[in-house]
């Protein structure tokens, strides 16, 4: 009997010890199993991308890079790049350029100090060697069909001689410039077959290098180049030490990893609005930043079939597009935005914004307007309540799009029931992907839902002229009709391709170009294609936010290293208030006292002194030791209590 006491008392005693452990506060950073370096020093990164690639970085190749590695993100960088959200240009590895005889010559100036990771200068014979591997190698590339030589005038200046006068072609340095990622570092490719060489690890100028792959763990992790350039050059330093891409796990694992702060950056496309309403009622920390994608969606008419061919049906279908219940229903941000603009809404297109040519060209939801604008063209509805042509046709069309539940389905469906609602019959074809290119190409549709295309061209340079440049009959070809195609649009194109961009001369002309969009509505935006990033702050801060979007808040983007470079360690949660002292008026009493054989009453006010007793800073321990301490004593104690049985049975 005595040893079942002393071996109850002893597990007692146990689980006491252990629940006291258990109650004491752990650091903050608590190392994820799966995580191979210090939580403290790394950023966690998701992509939406399945990795295949673990062992190339180059870019020439089929297969050759991994989208959503960290390689495009955090290694690579480009020579200039464009803040989307303010308009400026960043000249990051080169300090300018000029052109000369009648932009026939290109001059580039690069920045003294840049390095590769390898501690290799970049100079002018990078570009030079790059320009000739493209030539050599890749004929058909960008480089080829424009560059006729390269030169190096000394070691950071390039000297190009185009083929044809290019005013525009100091993009193809720029973040997605037409050409990819072709700047090469001669020391590392120079005799390397550019179709089979590797580049692992890859010798690029960013401010990260490999660590190393877990291909198992679908995941990369990039380490600091302590010694990056930009440190010297730009004062611009990224804070953590190390970043960890990863594939985004299932929904459930995901949302709990960051609520736990496992993750830092999940990516929009798979972090849904659910989670992040769970996210922000948990009270875990973390901030937002929704923001529009370059390319609204919006509504593509076939303007070769009657009678979309009429410019007064199109508009009618707009005045007929519930834009406002749209984005009320917008699936993918916590807030939808209607799209105002044939482009998105951005700082690096506000030029674009022409205040008058979109109030006398308004865009709104009217079904009064649409029905004027039939009546005027001699439609009636029919007894069946349907409109017809003045030849009877009914007006009945197709919308083709995604299946659900993308955007493009809910766009189609609402503008389906409006439609249906006016008089016009209306059905959504969700058909399969190669059905739908199929239509696409030949005409076979009337009114598809995708991303608007006049942004497609101009977002990324900044320039309307790139989005104008695709309509061009000479671009469009068969398909002029279909989509559309305008001879006084050639004519701006054809000016407009040899002039200067920032020449004050081309401002009536880009507003041509708007008005005329704005008139003819080829396309009709409908919602801004807004994503919605969210990032926890419980080990780093600094990330865009609404109030502070300083860049693009993508974690796809090659602007990621900017966004790095602002990142510093959050500081420690604030520790808990000691006991204090606090004193109060609790009561009153009434008091009845006999004073000389009268009766006296009293009101008194008792005050007491009571210690609030509040949570006592306590030295925290790091997350490891509990569970290693909790399992010693568990074993001690198990060893006491079998030797205690154990000599129980001896006697």
């Amino acid at each position: 009997m005595r040893g079942d006491k002393i071996a109850s008392a002893a597990l007692l005693s146990a689980f006491l010890v252990i629940s006291l452990l258990s109650s004491l506060p752990v650091g903050r950073a608590q190392q994820p199993a799966w995580l191979p370096v210090p939580r403290d020093q790394a950023v966690i990164v998701e992509t939406d991308v399945d990795p295949a690639v673990f062992d190339k970085a180059n870019p020439f190749i089929p297969g050759g890079t991994q989208w959503g590695s960290g390689w495009h993100q955090n290694v690579v960088e480009w020579d200039w790049y464009i803040n989307y959200i303010t308009g400026e240009y960043i000249l990051w590895r080169i300090s300018g350029w000029e052109y000369r005889d009648n932009f026939r010559t290109f001059i580039l100036k690069i920045r003294d100090g840049v390095k590769w990771n390898d501690g290799v200068q970049y100079t002018a014979d990078d570009i030079v060697f790059s320009v000739n591997l493209q030539k050599q190698y890749f004929t058909s590339s960008f480089i080829s069909l424009n560059v006729e030589s390269a030169r190096a005038i000394d070691k950071l200046t390039v000297e190009i001689r185009l083929k044809d006068p290019n005013p525009r072609f100091h993009h193809v340095f720029r973040m997605w410039g037409p050409n990819g990622e072709w700047v090469r570092p001669k020391h590392v490719w120079e005799g390397k077959d550019p179709l089979t060489f590797a580049n692992w690890p890859p010798v690029e100028t960013g401010p990260y290098k490999l660590w190393k792959v877990f291909p198992d763990l679908k995941m990369y992790v990039w380490e600091r180049v302590e010694d990056y350039w930009g440190k010297t050059v730009h004062g611009k330093f990224p804070g953590p030490k190390y970043v960890v891409w990863r594939r985004a796990p299932p929904a459930d694992v995901d949302l709990a990893d960051f609520l736990r702060g496992d993750v830092d950056s999940p990516i929009p496309f798979l972090f849904t609005v659910d989670m992040i309403r769970t996210a922000k009622a948990s009270g875990v920390p973390m901030v937002e930043a929704p923001f529009p994608d370059p390319v609204p969606f919006g509504i593509q008419f076939n303007m070769a079939r009657y009678p979309l061919s009429l410019r007064e049906v199109r508009w009618a279908i707009a005045y007929l597009t519930n834009k406002e219940k749209v984005a009320g229903l917008y699936p993918v941000a916590l807030e939808g935005k209607p799209a105002y603009y044939m482009h998105a809404d951005w700082g690096a297109l506000k030029k674009y914004e022409y205040p008058d040519l979109y109030e006398k060209y308004k865009i709104e939801y009217n079904p009064a307007k649409a029905e004027e604008l039939l009546k005027g063209l001699g439609f009636t509805k029919g007894p069946d309540g349907i409109w017809v042509t003045p030849n009877g046709t009914r007006l009945s069309f197709t919308i083709t799009t995604w299946g659900p539940p993308s955007v493009e389905n809910l766009i189609a469906n609402v503008l389906a029931d409006e439609l249906n609602r006016f008089g016009i019959e209306a059905a959504v074809l969700t058909p399969s992907f190669a059905t739908r290119e199929e239509m696409r190409r030949t005409g076979n549709f009337w009114i598809d839902v995708e991303v608007s295309h006049l942004p497609h061209g101009m977002w990324i340079s900044g320039d309307i002229y790139e989005g104008a440049l695709r309509h061009h009959s000479k671009i469009r070809g068969a398909e002029c009709g279909k989509q559309f195609c305008n001879p006084r649009l050639d004519e701006i194109v054809d000016t407009l391709r040899t002039r200067d961009p920032e020449d004050p001369a081309n401002e009536p002309l880009y507003r041509e170009i708007v008005e005329m969009f704005l008139r003819e509505l080829p396309y009709l935006p409908v919602v801004e294609k807004v994503f919605h990033p969210v990032f926890s702050t419980k080990y780093w801060v600094g990330w865009p936010t609404t109030d502070n979007m300083y860049i693009i808040p993508y974690n796809w983007w090659p602007q990621l290293i900017f966004i790095l470079f602002e990142l510093r360690p959050a500081p420690p949660p604030p520790a808990p208030p000691g006991p204090q002292t606090v004193t109060r008026v609790v009561t009153q009493e009434v008091v009845t006292t006999v004073v000389r054989g009268e009766t006296v009453v009293q009101t008194v006010a008792r005050t007491i002194e009571q210690v609030v007793t509040r949570e006592v800073p306590v030295e925290v321990v790091p997350s490891w030791v509990l569970p290693a301490v909790a399992v010693g004593i568990v074993i001690g104690i198990g060893g006491i209590v079998a030797g205690l049985l154990a000599r129980r049975r001896t006697r």
